[in-house]
């Protein structure tokens, strides 16, 4: 019995491979953004905590750093989260909004979750400057950050999961349940949200290269950002095998014999045992490198890029298997429109780029939050 809804007889304005393609990069840097600010969050709040405890100096300036980042950086989370989700919807559409309807209330409410936790650390930052304790607003953002991945990834192990749709929808039409039964939630989750350390920890070792930082801090920088990429990369390989054991019947074998994706899953163990090496030359290192540090934050989001390609390939296999073959789509190509749009997001991408450059040239203001 195919439980999807009937196709739509719109047919799709461009071509799958380009949609896919798309999607899978401005999720990639989706992803990249996420993270930074859940990674960055969370060694924010360390930091904070042990400097107080510690009367450690160094650790509360490096606390304040990150924090003051923060909100910029939630500010490419929510913007390189719409392309993706979109694109998904555009794919995807009769199970995403399916799995979408059936956990309606919490989809919503990701809406005012989001709105809380950017809130929360514009405050976190606004003590940080003040030299006031921030770690209550902080720790209230990251938990209703933490909420809205818990949210998403429930939606989209939902969407593969078309068996447990009449289930739950005769259990509860109004949209008051989650999709806590699947036994690839958690995994899945937690592999993700391990997955920010490593971003973030390269952007630590990047930060430590900013001139002007005195030496001890920029040692603690690098450091620590090694030690956070050495060790949470091997945690998050660890959460990789769950994640792909946990996957009901063939899936993952499925996945490993698809030679485009299994390249992606070669890709992910290489990228993350050169992050493993760099970090741990960093730590030991304990200075600032800038070859180490450029390098790290490269790999670490080809290592995302490759995370996205395997779990496109998961999410389409398993949807394969239900009835739902994504490739399987009449397409009507409009290719003036398009290229419009190839154009336009070129352009946003250089502009982007522009701006970025433009802010690390922009003179530095001194940062004292100790």
């Amino acid at each position: 019995m195919n439980n999807f809804p009937a196709v739509d007889q719109i047919p799709l304005p461009a071509p799958v491979w380009l949609l896919k393609a798309l999607h899978d990069l401005t999720f990639s840097l989706h992803l990249a953004s996420v993270g930074l600010l859940v990674g960055g969050l969370i060694l924010a709040l360390a930091f904070a905590l042990l400097g107080r405890m510690q009367n450690a100096p160094v650790m509360v300036q490096a606390s304040g750093m990150l924090i003051r980042r923060l909100p910029t950086v939630m500010a490419f989370v929510v913007n390189l989260g719409v392309p993706p989700l979109l694109f998904a919807q555009v794919l995807y559409g009769r199970a995403i909004y399916t799995s979408s309807v059936l956990i309606g209330a919490y989809w919503i409410a990701v809406i005012f979750l989001l709105m809380g936790s950017y809130y929360g650390l514009y405050v976190s930052a606004g003590f940080a400057a003040r030299k006031k304790t921030w770690f209550a607003p902080g720790f209230a953002s990251l938990l209703l950050i933490l909420t809205v991945a818990f949210i998403y990834s429930n939606n989209m192990t939902l969407m593969v999961r078309p068996q447990s749709w009449s289930a739950m929808y005769m259990h509860s039409p109004g949209g008051l349940q989650l999709n806590t039964s699947d036994p690839t939630l958690t995994p899945r989750w937690l592999f993700f949200m391990i997955g920010s350390f490593p971003a973030a920890g390269a952007a630590l070792m990047l930060m430590a290269l900013r001139s002007g930082l005195a030496d001890e801090l920029s040692a603690f920088l690098t450091r620590a950002g090694g030690l956070v990429l050495a060790v949470t990369i091997v945690l998050q390989a660890l959460l990789a095998q769950m994640t792909l054991g946990a996957q009901p019947g063939n899936i993952a074998a499925t996945v490993m014999n698809d030679a485009l994706y299994h390249t992606f899953f070669l890709g992910w163990l290489a990228t993350a045992a050169l992050l493993a090496v760099l970090g741990i030359l960093a730590f030991v290192g304990k200075r600032a490198n800038s070859l180490f540090g450029i390098l790290a934050a490269v790999v670490a989001f080809v290592n995302v890029v490759s995370t996205t390609m395997v779990r496109d390939g998961i999410r389409d296999v398993t949807l394969r298997a239900a009835g739902f073959d994504v490739w399987d789509r009449q397409v009507a190509a409009n290719w003036s429109v398009i290229g419009l749009f190839l154009v336009l997001l070129v352009t946003a991408i250089v502009v982007i780029a522009w701006l970025v450059s433009v802010a690390g040239k922009a003179k530095r203001v001194e940062e004292n939050y100790a």
